[in-house]
């Protein structure tokens, strides 16, 4: 990935209109020009619509896995009422399937918009670009259909090992970890489709804050790793509250 101070994206001809369809397309196979078109032209609605069925359709499929995940992590806990874990093992046998698929869009969308929020900050105030909210949610919608993709992906191998810990990326060289483990969060994180979209992420905040593409991957590659040390943060408060057992490894 070149980090180079490579010159902003121009602007002076107009973009040919794109539907926002083509642009959801294009995000994953010609993101630079997708971006220019998508900047002359911002649309959230459909993303965000879109982004979240295919977050319920993956939380929906994989209740019965993310569930005993939960009781894997819970069940030696000191911590835990018994009513809590009686219902998370009653989860397991019988999976809340539109509960959870109704839950799991929740969180990612709202690490969406503190993305987009933190975005705005880097990109107007500290790399003097200019862009609006709406273009820079956009931009994190976008990327999150990348994201949303990969556990699509992920979803057959969750179905032939019985587990949500299976992992396209570095994680899959931490076998026996689970989500207590912060690196084993962090390396499941920072999968295939992660890594994409982080670098699909710089191209976009480069074309909407009009900057150098290096300093819009430091802007993907910082909203990255903040949102990711917020999330480990909270897991582990709430781990440690609820009595898990928390490693860095």
């Amino acid at each position: 990935m070149e980090m180079s101070s490579q010159a902003p994206p121009v602007y002076g001809a107009p973009v040919e209109k794109k539907s926002i369809w083509s642009i959801m397309v294009g995000v994953f196979t010609a993101p630079g020009e997708t971006f220019l078109a998508y900047k002359q032209h911002p649309r959230i609605i459909i993303p965000l619509i879109v982004l979240i069925i295919l977050l319920a359709i993956v939380g929906g499929l994989t209740a019965k896995q993310n569930g005993a995940l939960a009781y894997d992590m819970f069940k030696s806990s000191e911590l835990m009422p018994p009513k809590a874990l009686a219902d998370m093992r009653e989860a397991v046998e019988n999976p809340h399937y539109i509960k959870a698929a109704l839950g799991a869009p929740i969180w990612p969308v709202i690490l969406g918009v503190v993305e987009a929020l933190l975005a705005m900050f880097l990109g107007n105030v500290i790399f003097a670009g200019k862009a609006k909210f709406k273009e820079t949610w956009g931009v994190a919608l976008l990327t999150g259909l990348i994201v949303a993709l990969g556990g699509l992906v992920r979803v057959p191998l969750v179905f032939a090992k019985d587990t949500l810990l299976v992992s396209i990326g570095p994680a899959a060289l931490m076998p026996g970890k689970d989500f207590t483990s912060i690196v084993y969060f962090f390396l499941y994180t920072a999968d295939v489709f992660g890594i994409w979209a982080v670098i699909v992420g710089g191209i976009g905040y480069s074309t909407i804050f009009g900057v150098s593409r290096g300093k819009g991957y430091a802007i993907s590659i910082i909203c990255f790793l903040v949102l990711t040390i917020i999330i480990i943060g909270l897991l582990t408060t709430f781990f440690s509250l609820a009595g898990a057992k928390i490693t860095f490894f």
